[in-house]
């Protein structure tokens, strides 16, 4: 059966990126439908192609759709494998850690929305977002192994969750410093991140809503 993955924007969709990431890593070979998010229709359009809630990402397996980012992650763990670490202890660590981005961080989410491109944004810190920020920082300073750039060796599931943390720190100019740093940069120079946020650049669509924080 032939893999479809229905994303957005590459410069927007944040959860886009991070499947995308995870069957380019895994090498799995896959057609994309870019849907504009936000535009009129558009959840429309992603249900009319199997996505039960209208959002992506959604993964087309044949007949079967796979939608929401860490069901993705799993279902494609199970058809191709290295998705998660192998190690039993750093595998339930590496999923906690998803799991907590998929389900939290949602202050700083809503203070630096994703626009890959953007520079020299300013965002406004509340305490709830800086306190996000801050768990952000421990994970990247305290977790994985000191002998990789990755956080458990392989670049692998907890990083690509990680990503478009690593591209809103950027756009908006928070600066870091040490192993968060280090770790930082290493998700933007990977290859494959160069190669969606090349794309990225290259679109011309522009959502608004993501523009905050012009000087």
């Amino acid at each position: 059966m032939s893999l479809t993955l229905v994303l957005g924007n590459k410069n927007y969709s944040s959860w886009s990126m991070r499947a995308w990431l995870l069957l380019k890593t895994v090498g799995a070979a896959f057609d994309e439908v870019m849907i504009p998010i936000y535009s009129d229709g558009a959840r429309d359009q992603v249900r009319a192609l199997g996505g039960q809630t209208g959002m992506v990402p959604m993964l087309k397996d044949g007949d079967l759709a796979v939608w929401d980012t860490l069901a993705i992650f799993e279902y494609v763990a199970e058809r191709f494998g290295g998705v998660w670490p192998t190690d039993p202890a750093d595998r339930a660590r590496a999923r906690s850690y998803a799991a907590e981005v998929h389900a939290g961080f949602n202050d700083l989410r809503a203070a630096m929305p994703c626009n890959t491109r953007a520079r020299n944004r300013r965002a406004v810190i509340t305490h709830a977002v800086e306190a996000d920020i801050q768990r952000v920082l421990e994970i990247w300073e305290t977790a994985g192994r000191r002998d990789a750039p990755w956080l458990f060796g392989d670049f692998g599931a907890a990083d690509m969750m990680f990503a478009p943390i690593a591209t809103r720190f950027q756009s908006f100019g928070y600066e870091l410093t040490g192993r968060p740093l280090a770790y930082q940069q290493a998700l933007l120079s990977h290859p494959l991140m160069l190669e969606w946020l090349a794309a990225g650049e290259a679109e011309t669509d522009v959502i608004e809503a993501s523009e905050i924080g012009r000087g």
